[in-house]
């Protein structure tokens, strides 16, 4: 067997869970910063892919593509489906939303863990109007955090303008500030879409929100708010 070695000048690699580093490792002589740079093209060529969208030619492209790079990088079970579906002359809109769902789950691994794209969150952005729900958030994120209090959807643009923001906190359901509408209104004029997103909602509508934006990274919290699961969300973003 070829003994792997590993440059001195190399850095630690994330743990994956649907990537295989060592079959990565192994096909780049053991080059963890070549590797990475490799997955980081990856992510940014494949992150707002929608298999469902193409073509049947550019489907058949894109697969062909996916898969010899995923057989490369250790994504192993991306691979698998690929495979099977490039394989396919006529393939199903099961199959072809298997790979999608699969080619996601890698995407949003590589985004929240890859070196190069970790978070630094200092400056949150609570868009509410509700005075007990900004004071318990207050109370909870204050002492760690720069926090940043938007009432409406103009207020927020007005903060986006003068402001980085890292992370936004966005109700779902308040009277005349619905989430969903507030974050479609700053996607089309702000950089919200590359930001990560806590939305405050019921736990009944989590599907349904992932649903509408499938490439965001999304968590959820309810009331009443527990210190706890917030700031861990908070740290799964910022890869603490």
């Amino acid at each position: 067997m070829k003994r792997i070695t590993v440059p001195s000048n190399t850095r630690s690699l994330p743990i994956f869970k649907h990537i295989n580093t060592n079959i990565g490792l192994k096909y780049l002589n053991g080059n963890e910063n070549l590797y990475i740079k490799i997955l980081n093209n990856f992510l940014k060529r494949y992150k707002y892919m929608e298999l469902n969208t193409l073509s049947k030619e550019e489907l058949h492209s894109v697969i062909h593509a996916v898969k010899g790079l995923s057989s490369t990088l250790g994504m192993t079970y991306l691979e698998t489906v690929c495979t099977q579906l490039h394989q396919e002359k006529n393939p199903s809109s099961e199959l072809i939303e298997e790979c999608s769902k699969t080619l996601k789950i890698n995407i949003q691994e590589l985004s929240l863990l890859l070196p190069s794209n970790k978070k630094n969150i200092s400056n949150i952005l609570i868009i509410n109007n509700e005075p007990n729900e900004i004071d318990e958030l207050m109370e909870i994120l204050d002492n760690d955090f720069d926090i940043l209090l938007a009432l409406n959807k103009y207020e927020a643009l007005e903060i986006f303008d003068e402001e980085k923001i890292d992370l936004v906190i966005l109700h779902t359901e308040l009277d005349d500030l619905c989430g969903v509408s507030v974050f479609n209104f700053l996607k089309r004029h702000t950089n919200v879409k590359e930001i990560p997103l806590i939305f405050i909602t019921k736990e009944e509508n989590e599907s349904e929100i992932k649903d509408i934006y499938p490439q965001q990274n999304i968590s959820f919290i309810y009331r009443p708010f527990q210190k706890e699961k917030l700031i861990k969300q908070i740290k799964i973003f910022n890869n603490s």
